[in-house]
């Protein structure tokens, strides 16, 4: 008997259970996590994978990482489930994210959440099932809230999942055996490619746009704005303090999303800046806090920076936070590789601001531009 046959009929039990009881499993009184314990994993256990760890026991070569704990305050800061093939560990294969049964699966948050994990992993596709559904996302594109149930590629009811050539479909994309031999990647390389030039750049929402492309190009977007704004309310500053101000500045709440997504600070900061005052004085006051705590570079005490008399625009800097905010951003610093980060740094560094004394741009510093790259 083939892979796809076993499979076959260890899902045929599960979705003659769900179906024997289906009024029960669809009401409010069943959490999502009895469904993923029921069905969600007993379905991938089928596909091959070592969901419980019952072979994989050493924590840190496993080819399912499961997340059980429960989001609070809808602040869930990883997919319920991420695919790896040993020996790379690191690199996640496909992700999927569960729900239960009861409630609307194809809403555009759902879709938004689980592109945005995708995305920033990169990795081209995700499944979002509550078992009865299952679909397949495209997550090829930077996300967007508007455009997120546009990014659908297939959908299946359980009662698919017992027609041979139905779960094939999925079989031959998502199971152990599939993923190996490198399904994931033919199957995204066969998907349509974005049309013209202006939304393979991603100059429109949800363009088609990787993530190191996307971020190095919304931080210059950032520090222009910086430069301008600090120049405009601050004339007699020049383009090497203007350069270090917006560096610096960046620097603070790129890092204070990386510990927003991390779970290392609880709270939601950047989103709450002007609550308690103006949105610079908040960021501020919460500069000086993460000192105490990290005592590093970043938000090390700066005369200039965190001095009374740099004058700031408050909303061209409040504009800025309120994109960058993790309810509103695309970025999730929990998922993208950190070699992919480390390297649209790098490319970031190599760009400068240059003032006169009206104005300020951003210009490539002389010896990338003579080298033809930062590398």
């Amino acid at each position: 008997m083939s892979e796809i046959d076993i499979a076959l009929e260890k899902i045929d039990i599960l979705v003659r259970d769900f179906k024997r009881h289906e009024s029960h499993y669809k009401s409010t009184a069943y959490n999502e996590a009895e469904a993923r314990k029921d069905f969600i994993d007993k379905f991938w256990i089928a596909f091959g994978w070592d969901v419980n760890h019952k072979k994989q026991t050493n924590p840190y070569e496993q080819e399912v990482k499961v997340e059980r704990s429960v989001a609070v305050g809808g602040n869930q800061r990883r997919a319920d489930y991420a695919f790896y093939l040993k020996p790379n560990y690191h690199d996640v294969r496909f992700l999927v994210e569960a729900k239960k049964p009861s409630g609307e699966l194809a809403t555009k948050e759902n879709y938004f959440q689980l592109i945005r994990y995708g995305w920033n992993s990169n990795t081209p596709l995700a499944v979002l099932t509550n078992f009865e559904q299952f679909h397949i996302l495209d997550c090829r594109y930077r996300p967007d809230l508007e455009t997120a149930l546009s990014r659908t590629i297939k959908k299946f009811h359980y009662t698919e999942y017992t027609k041979r050539e139905k779960l094939a479909e999925i079989y031959w994309i998502f199971s152990r055996e599939a993923v190996a031999d490198g399904a994931i990647e033919k199957r995204a390389k066969e998907l349509p490619k974005p049309r013209g030039k202006a939304i393979q750049r991603g100059l429109f929402p949800g363009g088609y746009q990787s993530i190191d492309e996307s971020f190095l190009t919304e931080l210059d977007d950032f520090r222009t704005s910086l430069s301008r704004t600090f120049k405009n309310k601050n004339p007699e500053l020049y383009s090497e303090t203007l350069t270090e101000l917006a560096q610096r500045t960046l620097d603070r709440l790129v890092f204070l999303r990386f510990l927003e997504d991390k779970g290392i600070e609880p709270k939601r900061l950047v989103e709450s800046f002007g609550e308690k005052g103006t949105v610079w004085g908040d960021f501020i006051k919460t500069s000086r806090r993460l000192d105490g705590i990290y005592n590093g570079i970043v938000y090390k005490r700066h005369d200039i920076l965190d001095g009374s008399k740099l004058r700031v625009d408050d909303t061209a800097f409040g504009n800025i936070c309120e994109s960058l905010a993790y309810i509103n951003s695309p970025y999730d610093f929990n998922a993208i590789p950190i070699h992919i980060l480390g390297s649209i740094y790098e490319r970031f560094l190599g760009k400068v601001i240059v003032a006169t004394k009206k104005r300020a741009r951003v210009e490539e510093k002389p010896e990338v531009r003579k080298a033809g790259g930062v590398y």
